[in-house]
């Protein structure tokens, strides 16, 4: 990574230009305006519950015109494996963040698909927190057993075998990570 004078690396996944004067002021007046956005979609979730939440699409159509009037725009683009999200100001002044993108698990979907449908809740997501934008319901935790698991990385069998055989439980494992067959056999044969 080549760091550039007027940027400032907050974090390795969060970065921003060093002058903040301009994008901070024009944030603040996305903020004074009333922008009236509705949770238009409502989807079952299991246990006779629903989720309701705002789409990409009414994110953006009620987002854009607001943040055009004040400079600024959002841009977002895949690198690799992370999606880049950017906040940028008419001035030059933006800030920027990055996030590893991963497919969702479908049923009855091919791959692109998955990883359509995950890289659009990705840009939803990094969009209304970016802009603090409350795009869900809030249900506690109801449907955290929903949420898409990271793949178990293979450098990590022999540190996880190690941590099993002083205690540790697989199924602790099995709910941070899905785990391949052939991954599941590795950490539990002895």
């Amino acid at each position: 990574m080549t760091e550039i004078a007027n940027i400032i690396y907050h974090t390795d996944s969060y970065w921003t230009s060093a002058d903040q004067d301009k994008i901070v002021q024009a944030l603040l007046n996305f903020h004074k305006a009333d922008i009236k956005i509705t949770k238009d979609r409502t989807v079952p979730v299991g246990s006779g519950r629903t989720r309701s939440y705002t789409t990409l699409d009414e994110i953006l159509y009620k987002v854009k015109p607001v943040l055009a009037e004040n400079g600024l725009v959002i841009h977002q683009h895949l690198a690799g494996g992370e999606l880049i999200t950017m906040l940028m100001h008419s001035s030059g002044q933006f800030i920027a963040s990055k996030f590893t993108f991963v497919a969702m698990q479908g049923n009855n979907t091919n791959n692109l698909q998955n990883a359509g449908g995950g890289l659009t809740y990705l840009k939803r997501y990094t969009i209304s927190a970016l802009l603090q934008i409350n795009s869900d319901d809030d249900d506690d935790g109801a449907s955290s057993d929903a949420l898409v698991k990271q793949k178990f990385p293979d450098n990590k069998i022999n540190e996880t075998k190690a941590w099993l055989a002083n205690g540790g439980d697989i199924n602790i494992v099995k709910q941070k990570y899905q785990l391949t067959e052939s991954q599941l056999k590795q950490l539990t044969e002895q």
